[in-house]
């Protein structure tokens, strides 16, 4: 069979090697042809400078421009998303910027410092499978081996137990079946700069606080009377003596009140406790009616509360269990125990809508932010998507923008692959310009356009090592990827 040539390359011979050279001959112009052993191609008709007419633009001199020398902070202003602003980021590793080819390290608090952001909270948002939570356990487990603390109050997949043994943490399981108790009024650790007084009057406050929160989730967001409160508070006072304070003991002292109260605030207390019966003899009981039986270790590089147990329960179990493993952390984590420490907030949407009817968990959330600069705390909160918050209520609604507002506190926002038809909403929500609503469009998997405070951007793709991978990954039930 003839061999076929192939135009624009010289095809070898039988041995493998490339053909020789012919013999040069010299042009008119005193330099040499090369005549190679190809098939000749036709000549181009186009002149070497281009056809000569007006205004082609075209000639013989060629341009040279001089070399121009400025700083990298110039260069970041003038070419954006292609030069670094020269003010590097420290912290823990995440992976590569891909606008700069730099390597990209962030830590909350050292941004913070560098007065980068204006808040320690993070946003992650993304779609499963889009490298969301890879993100998170890598990043918060180098986090931890530089020292800093790490919570997971609630881990409803059970995907952060692995991630907490392997940076030297603890994790306590909770649920149906499983002996770990949380009590819901748990004092918590005892803050050394308070007084005697002042700390049972702090602790009053937070069980009266909770038991309201609990009632309204029962209740399905129903007010309370104002009688109701009277009642709710004299019984909780009678328990100030009590080293222990339980559900339990509320109930019995709301059920059977004291035989000197007035009658229409003893029928108020009996109101109360018909709803606080659940916890105590009804379809929740077991869960949060007893002493806790686990305490929070402030010590560990990572505590994870592993709540999967709960799938199948009902949606008020799963509520209260976010608020009694939440209140734990919070209280564990406030005056003279405070210390740097990031909060992961799995499913946050999820959490924001089941909390607690009428926004007061959110309410919650929202009050975290503002003291969050203070106590030391990072709150990371991760959502699929930011038509997530519409849920909570229509929009200009109060409860609406509480979300919205939470949001607007994160001065780190992470936005990871999302769906085309989400795109527009989180463009008018995240602010993007339409440079980076396209870079968010073509995003892969484990890369993340990053908004750090006003000013800066980064396009980063999350690496991991092998051994990394394989505790951090959570897709592996789904079938294999790449």
């Amino acid at each position: 069979m003839k061999q076929a040539s192939v135009i624009g390359r010289v095809p070898a011979d039988k041995s493998g090697r490339m053909p020789q050279r012919a013999a040069t001959s010299e042009n008119e112009h005193g330099g040499s042809n090369w005549k190679l052993q190809t098939p000749e191609l036709p000549a181009s008709k186009m002149p070497a400078w281009g056809w000569k007419h007006q205004h082609n633009l075209r000639g013989p001199l060629r341009a040279a421009p001089p070399a121009h020398h400025t700083s990298s902070k110039v260069l970041g202003g003038a070419y954006p998303f292609l030069a670094e602003t020269g003010d590097i980021l420290t912290g823990a590793y995440i992976g590569e910027n891909q606008l700069s080819r730099a390597p990209f390290c962030f830590d909350p608090w050292d941004a913070y410092s560098a007065e980068a952001v204006r808040s320690h909270s993070v946003a992650i948002i993304g779609v499963k499978g889009t490298g969301k939570s890879m993100l998170a356990k890598s990043w918060s487990s180098r986090l931890a081996r530089l020292g800093r603390k790490i919570a997971v109050p609630h881990d409803p997949n059970g995907e952060w137990v692995r991630v907490a043994e392997y940076v030297g943490g603890t994790s306590i399981s909770v649920g149906p079946g499983k002996a770990a108790r949380i009590n819901l009024l748990d004092e918590g650790p005892r803050d050394p700069s308070f007084s005697n007084e002042d700390w049972n009057q702090n602790v009053l406050q937070y069980r009266r606080a909770t038991v309201k929160t609990i009632i309204r989730r029962l209740r399905e967001g129903g007010n309370f009377e104002p009688i109701e409160h009277t009642a709710l508070d004299m019984a909780l006072d009678a328990l100030r003596g009590n080293s222990i304070v339980t559900i339990t003991q509320v109930f019995a002292r709301l059920a059977d009140p004291d035989a000197k109260l007035p009658p229409e605030v003893a029928d108020a207390g009996r109101r109360l406790a018909h709803t606080l019966r659940r916890l105590v003899s009804g379809d929740l009981t077991g869960f949060f009616d007893g002493p806790s039986t686990v305490a929070f270790d402030a010590s560990a590089p990572m505590m994870v509360v592993d709540t999967s147990a709960l799938k199948g329960a009902s949606p008020e179990a799963q509520a209260l269990a976010r608020l009694a493993t939440a209140n734990w952390i919070r209280r564990a984590n406030r005056g003279a125990n405070r210390e740097a420490r990031v909060i992961v907030h799995e499913e946050a949407a999820v959490e924001l809508l089941n909390d607690v009817s009428g926004g007061d968990g959110l309410a919650d959330r929202v009050e975290d932010e503002k003291v969050a600069r203070h106590l030391g705390t990072s709150n990371w909160y991760l959502l699929h998507r930011v038509a997530d918050l519409d849920a909570l209520g229509d929009r200009n609604s109060a409860l609406h923008s509480r979300a919205l507002g939470l949001l607007a506190d994160c001065e780190t926002r992470i936005s990871y692959a999302q769906h085309a038809g989400e795109i527009p909403r989180s463009h008018e929500v995240l602010g993007w310009n339409d440079t980076q609503a396209d870079l968010v469009r073509k995003l892969h998997k484990g890369e993340g356009l990053w908004q750090i405070g006003q000013d800066r951007v980064a396009k980063v793709r999350n690496i991991c090592t092998d051994y990394e991978l394989g505790v951090f990954r959570t897709d592996a039930l789904g079938g294999a990827r790449p």
